[in-house]
C-alpha cells in the first residue's frame, strides 16, 4: 500500500509541475511566434492609423519603429530596402511608407505589406502563413513572391529588422529563451519537491 501511496504521490507531483509551469508561462506563447515590425513616421496619417490598428491587434507582438524618430530605425528601414532591392524588387514598391514586416519564429520573414492595410482577416491570413523560401510583399491591389532563403531571412531579420528594436521590446525569441524557462521549470519543480516531502511526512 505504501508504494503505490508513493507512486500516486510522485504522479501528483509531476502533475502540479506541468500545472505551474502552464500557468507561469504566458498563455499566448504559441500565438507569440508572430512578430510585426513596422516601419513609418510620426508625421505620416496612414502610419498613426496602422500603429492604431496593430497595437490593439496584436498587443504585445509589434512594434511601431518610427524612421523620422531613431537612427536606428531609419538605418535598419534603409539596409532592408536596399537588400530587397538587390534582390530584384522594384524600388518604387519600397519607396512609401508605412511598410510593415512579418516575422515568424524571430527568424523567417513571411511578408511585407506596403500601406495602411486595416482589415483583420487579411492580417489573419497573412500570419498564418507558414515559412517559405519565397517572401510575399503586398502593395495592394497586388501581391509578388520575393524569393529569399531562409539563411537570408534570418539575416535580414536578425542583422536588421529586431536589431532596430529597442531592447525594452523584447522579440518572442528573447522572452521565451532558455535563460527565463530554465528559472521557470528549476521553481516549478522546487514546489513540486516541497509538496511531495510535506505529504510524505504526514503520511
Amino acid at each position: 500500500m505504501r508504494a503505490v501511496a508513493a507512486r500516486n504521490t510522485l504522479v501528483a507531483c509531476v502533475l502540479l509541475t506541468a500545472l505551474v509551469v502552464t500557468a507561469v508561462l504566458p498563455i499566448s506563447i504559441s500565438g507569440s511566434s508572430i512578430y510585426l515590425y513596422l516601419y513609418g513616421a510620426t508625421w505620416c496619417p496612414h502610419c498613426r492609423t496602422l500603429d492604431q490598428f496593430l497595437s490593439q491587434t496584436y498587443s504585445g507582438s509589434y512594434h511601431f519603429c518610427k524612421v523620422d524618430v531613431l537612427e536606428s530605425c531609419r538605418t535598419s528601414f534603409n539596409s532592408v530596402r536596399s537588400l530587397l532591392i538587390s534582390k530584384g524588387v522594384s524600388q518604387k514598391h519600397l519607396e512609401g511608407i508605412p511598410q510593415t514586416y512579418v516575422v515568424r519564429d524571430g527568424r523567417y520573414l513571411l511578408a511585407i505589406v506596403v500601406g495602411a492595410v486595416t482589415d483583420t482577416q487579411f492580417w489573419r491570413n497573412l500570419t498564418s502563413r507558414g515559412p517559405q523560401e519565397r517572401v510575399l510583399l503586398v502593395v495592394p491591389p497586388n501581391a509578388y513572391e520575393i524569393p529569399i532563403s531562409f539563411s537570408e531571412q534570418y539575416e535580414i531579420v536578425s542583422k536588421y529588422i529586431a536589431a532596430a528594436t529597442p531592447k525594452e521590446t523584447a522579440t518572442p525569441t528573447e522572452i521565451f529563451s532558455s535563460y527565463t524557462l530554465v528559472p521557470i521549470v528549476l521553481i516549478a519543480a522546487g514546489v513540486s519537491i516541497v509538496v511531495y516531502a510535506f505529504i510524505k511526512r504526514r503520511k
